[in-house]
């Protein structure tokens, strides 16, 4: 065994199978089991070690063990955890905010939430507020849902508290502009040669324009001439609540791509019966 110590981040974990990957800075992956052998670090209290229950995004101290067959890769054991910056970061902004928000999800038997700002993961506790609230949460895993946190004294010690459902009337206001042909505005966070990202603060949401959407050279300039920090406006294409984005066009609604689509595929069957 290995003995000296490697850090990384928990990237993944699966828990109801008690198995997870931890990635280096070196983009080096390693695969890990929750065991009696894995703990983690109470820091506040003094360096007191406790199981291990992993979350996406801790930063781990570990060493390696050879695997069970020579010729797979070593997997990591003895982790330690240290911190999770996304989760301080997450605790900073509430004491800014009323509330936070997030993605609901599910990880074996457990739910969490998904901060949309910092990506940090959060274990939910149930809620009175609704009669059966497993039956609640399951029915709306992947849907944006407000929530607060307690405030303990150690980071791996939060937890957060379900409020309501805040963008169903967003959502709705989302595709009515989209059926409408109405534009949106958002201010550019990002591009690069295949498209530009924007933040549209109206929906809580981002937003990508591909390259491919500019047909003709005026376009192409147009769309080159989009810098870093500009507020633009563009069309509403379509919503994918799951990788919580907007597709946008600046040239073209989603009823003008529907008549361009119908014209290309009847004049591809034109050609072939011809």
């Amino acid at each position: 065994m290995q003995t000296d110590r490697l850090m990384g981040i928990v990237v993944s974990f699966y828990p109801d199978k008690n198995y997870g990957f931890i990635q280096t800075q070196t983009e080096d992956t390693y695969f890990f089991y929750q065991s009696e052998l894995n703990y983690q670090a109470d820091f506040v209290e003094g360096l007191i070690l406790k199981r291990y229950e992993a979350l996406i995004g801790d930063l781990v101290s570990f060493v390696l063990r050879p695997n069970f067959r020579p010729d797979d890769p070593p997997i990591a054991t003895g982790l330690v955890r240290m911190i999770n910056f996304d989760r301080l970061k997450m605790i900073e902004m509430a004491t800014k905010k009323e509330y936070l928000v997030g993605t609901l999800k599910k990880l074996g038997d457990e739910f969490f939430v998904k901060h949309r700002e910092t990506g940090a993961w959060v274990k939910v506790t149930e809620n009175s507020l609704y009669k059966d609230p497993k039956s609640w949460m399951e029915d709306r895993i992947q849907y944006w849902v407000k929530f607060k946190i307690n405030r303990p004294k150690g980071e791996e010690k939060v937890v957060a508290y379900l409020l309501d459902m805040p963008f169903r009337g967003k959502v709705k206001d989302l595709i009515l502009k989209i059926e409408n042909g109405q534009k949106i505005e958002g201010k550019v966070v990002h591009r690069s040669n295949a498209g530009i990202t924007v933040v549209i603060k109206d929906f809580y949401i981002n937003g990508n324009l591909s390259i491919k959407s500019a047909l003709n050279d005026e376009e192409k300039e147009y769309f080159n001439q989009v810098k870093l920090g500009d507020f633009i406006s563009a069309y509403p294409i379509d919503i994918d609540l799951e990788k919580e984005l907007i597709t946008l066009d600046f040239f073209r609604a989603k009823a003008e791509l529907e008549v361009e689509k119908v014209e290309k595929r009847e004049m591809v069957l034109e050609l072939n019966q011809g």
